[in-house]
C-alpha cells in the first residue's frame, strides 16, 4: 500500500510518525536527490551525465570541460552549471551560437526547472533531470544496454554509424583527420562448427579484451556484425592507423583455451581514413573502403594489415 508522507502541519507530521510507530509501520527513507544531464541527440542519445553538487560544470568542445560536446556550432568553452541550495543554474559563457532553456535564448544566468530541455548551439539538447540514485542507475544501464553488444561489451553498429558522424565533422571543421580501423578473426566459422558456439563466443570475448587493452581513451570499439569489428580512431592518418593495426594484429595472435580445447586465433585488418576520401567523407564511405582493404587482407593471405587498394 502507497502512502502519502507529505504533511503541511508539523503535529500532523509527528502524529502520523507516532501513529506509525504503535503500528509496527516504517517510515520510508528519503532518497538522496541526484541532478542529471541526459542526451537527447546523437550517438549519445538516452546517456545520463551526472552533475557534481559542489563545482561549476562545463559544457563545450574544450576536451577538458567536464562534458565535452565536440559538434558544430559548439564553443570551445559554451555554458556552464553553477550549483544552487537545491538545483543548478545555466550560463552561457559568451557562445557564438547561444545557450537556449526551453526555446528561450538565456542572457546571464538562469535557475534550471526540473525536465527542462537546453539546447547548446543549434544541435546539441540535453535534458535536465531531478531524480534519485536508483533511477539514474537505471538510466544508466538502460543506455548501456541500448549501445553495447552484450557478449563482448563492445559498442554496437548503430553507436558506431553515429558517432563516425561526429568525428567526421569534428576532423572537417578542425582540418585533422579520423581513421577507421576494421578486422576480422581468421577462419572463425572453423572455431564454431570444431568447438561450438560457446568457444566461439570465449574467442570473441577474449580477442576484444585484447583489442581494448591497446586503445586510447577517445578510440571506440564497435562489433559490425558476427566476427567484424570497427575501431573510430580520432586524429589519426591511414599510416598511423596501420600502425595501430599492426600493434592489436599482434596482440590478438594467441591461443585461446576452453574447456579442454584450445584454438589458435589470427586477425586480419583493413584501415582507412577521413582524409583519403576528400570533403565529401561520410560514415558510408568511410565503412566501404575500410571493409573493402579488410578483405584485401583476406585474400592476401590474412594474419595481416592493408592500408591502400
Amino acid at each position: 500500500m502507497e502512502h502519502d508522507w507529505t504533511f503541511d502541519d508539523p503535529e500532523d507530521e509527528a502524529t502520523a510518525i507516532f501513529s506509525t510507530r504503535a503500528l509496527g509501520m516504517s517510515i520510508p527513507p528519503s532518497r538522496p536527490t541526484v541532478h542529471l544531464l541526459v542526451h537527447m541527440d546523437g550517438a549519445q542519445a538516452g546517456k545520463p551525465v551526472r552533475l557534481s553538487g559542489k563545482t561549476a560544470f562545463t559544457l563545450g568542445r574544450r576536451g577538458d570541460c567536464d562534458l565535452v560536446l565536440r559538434y558544430d556550432g559548439v564553443s570551445r568553452n559554451h555554458a556552464r552549471l553553477l550549483p544552487l541550495t537545491d538545483g543548478f543554474a545555466l550560463e552561457d559563457l559568451g557562445s557564438s551560437n547561444g545557450t537556449h532553456v526551453g526555446g528561450s535564448c538565456i542572457d546571464g544566468r538562469r535557475s534550471l526547472n526540473d525536465g527542462d530541455i537546453i539546447r547548446i548551439g543549434p544541435h546539441v539538447r540535453l535534458k535536465y533531470s531531478i531524480t534519485d540514485n536508483s533511477e539514474a542507475e537505471l538510466l544508466e544501464q538502460m543506455w548501456e544496454a541500448s549501445v553495447r553488444d552484450s557478449l563482448t561489451g563492445a559498442f554496437n553498429r548503430e553507436y558506431l554509424t553515429e558517432r563516425l558522424k561526429m568525428e567526421i565533422a569534428f576532423a572537417q571543421r578542425h582540418s585533422t583527420d579520423t581513421a577507421l580501423v576494421m578486422f576480422d578473426l581468421d577462419h572463425f566459422k572453423q572455431v564454431n562448427d570444431t568447438y561450438g558456439h560457446q568457444a566461439g563466443d570465449a574467442v570473441l570475448i577474449e580477442v576484444c579484451r585484447a583489442v581494448m587493452c591497446n586503445l586510447r581513451t577517445e578510440d571506440v570499439l564497435s562489433r559490425y556484425g558476427g566476427e567484424e569489428f570497427a575501431i573510430s580512431a580520432r586524429g589519426i592518418s591511414t599510416a598511423s592507423a596501420a600502425q595501430l593495426a599492426e600493434r592489436l594484429r599482434a596482440a590478438t595472435a594467441r591461443t585461446v583455451r576452453f574447456e579442454r580445447h584450445q584454438t589458435a586465433i589470427t586477425t586480419s585488418f583493413g584501415c582507412a581514413s577521413v582524409n583519403e576520401l576528400g570533403p565529401n567523407a561520410n560514415p558510408e564511405g568511410l565503412i566501404a573502403t575500410a571493409d573493402r582493404r579488410l578483405y584485401l587482407a583476406k585474400a592476401n593471405g590474412r594474419n595481416r594489415v592493408e592500408s591502400t587498394g
